[in-house]
């Protein structure tokens, strides 16, 4: 049995870390590929959507082996729940115990951390524990890998949906308008960021000004149902694709 604890402290932290990265990207590609369909900037949408993209998040990390037979995280890092006493799937009822103990993570984190039966809270209440699997059909090298593929795939799907979604905007076509008026400024690629509001939002996208490659971040605010211009500026350089909204 010691063998099946071995480093399992360890797993389960960067099988942890690994399902939120994943579910974060999962749900907000999935929020991108809806602003294909409906445009960001509608009425309610943003609302609608962060809610729902939190939504599955939360069932996610809080009951994905419940859900789902096991989390891919924890797949992917060769661990899973048994019951603690038959060393079973555990009841359903034991999985939402666990995950209603998650909401207390930062209690349960400290409590793994130092406990030496390497159980948290949530572990003890559903008499359930994470163990090592005895056997799997893929080498832990091919499972990093496609790990990592997953992520990667998931990482320029949002990229690409998000510059899409932004593109098929009012609040996009007006700043694009502005910077593009003078003839001086081209537009060179999707926008690689959004930072939205109910009234407000600037974005950044691509530009080329005298040949010269360049990022145009465009603030806009909305008077009478219009999208209107109201700073520019252009920087050298952008990390990243990132999406942000404030309620």
């Amino acid at each position: 049995m010691e063998n099946r604890l071995k480093n399992i402290k360890i797993w389960r932290f960067l099988a942890f870390v690994y399902d939120i990265l994943f579910i974060l990207l999962l749900a907000f590609t999935f929020y991108m590929l809806l602003g294909l369909i409906f445009k960001m900037d509608s009425e309610g949408f943003a609302t609608i959507m962060i809610f729902i993209a939190l939504t599955i998040i939360i069932l996610y990390l809080l009951f994905g082996e419940l859900l789902l037979k096991n989390t891919l995280g924890k797949y992917l890092f060769g661990i899973k729940v048994v019951d603690s006493d038959q060393f079973e799937r555990p009841s359903a009822k034991s999985f939402l115990k666990r995950g209603l103990a998650k909401i207390l993570f930062p209690v349960e984190g400290l409590v793994l951390l130092f406990s030496r039966s390497k159980r948290r809270l949530g572990d003890l209440w559903s008499k359930s524990i994470v163990i090592n699997k005895e056997s799997d059909n893929l080498k832990p090298s091919v499972r990093l890998m496609i790990g990592i593929a997953v992520l990667v795939a998931l990482y320029f799907s949002f990229s690409i949906s998000l510059g899409l979604a932004a593109r098929r905007t009012d609040f996009y076509k007006a700043g694009a308008d502005y910077l593009t008026a003078s003839g001086q400024v081209r537009i060179t690629g999707l926008p690689k960021w959004v930072s939205q509001s109910r009234d407000s939002v600037d974005f950044g996208v691509p530009v080329s000004i005298e040949n010269l490659d360049r990022f145009g971040r465009v603030y806009l605010g909305k008077s009478d149902g219009k999208w209107i211009v109201y700073k520019t500026e252009f920087i050298n350089r952008t990390l990243g694709t990132s999406f942000g909204y404030t309620f």
